[in-house]
């Protein structure tokens, strides 16, 4: 019997892949960005959440010994294949207007593997309201 631990993953199973994240102001961004990369790019392997976060170029006022006050913001997150990463990171870039002040940061890095994902072709959409 063999000491080492043998274990049945193999990279060649999961494909490579990348995660995009960013954070974009909380006006429906997020929203509006994740329905057209399903739309155009079949992206499905992505969401936002709410969170708190301060610019790091605004001015900040606040009482010594106290934070500042935060706004809120979107976490925006993708899983996509590698091919596909430039693309979608440009796509979102320009989309959510990133390159304007105050309107947030993103970033991409190689992850170690990802589950293939496919949804049931039989599966109806959401409603538009739920992302809208």
């Amino acid at each position: 019997m063999s000491t080492t631990h043998e274990s049945t993953f193999r990279s060649s199973d999961f494909p490579a892949c990348k995660a995009i994240y960013c954070f974009l102001p909380d006006d429906g961004t997020d929203k509006r960005v994740l329905r057209e990369l399903r739309k155009r790019q079949g992206i499905i392997r992505a969401g936002s959440s709410t969170c708190r976060g301060i610019g790091v170029l605004a001015s900040v006022k606040t009482k010594r010994g106290k934070l500042p006050e935060s706004d809120l913001v979107k976490q925006v997150y993708v899983i996509c294949s590698e091919d596909q990463a430039d693309e979608v990171f440009d796509f979102i870039f320009w989309s959510a207007h990133v390159d304007k002040p105050r309107r947030g940061v993103m970033w991409q890095q190689a992850i170690t593997g990802c589950t293939p994902y496919e949804l049931p072709a039989e599966i109806p959409d959401e409603e538009a309201s739920a992302f809208s």
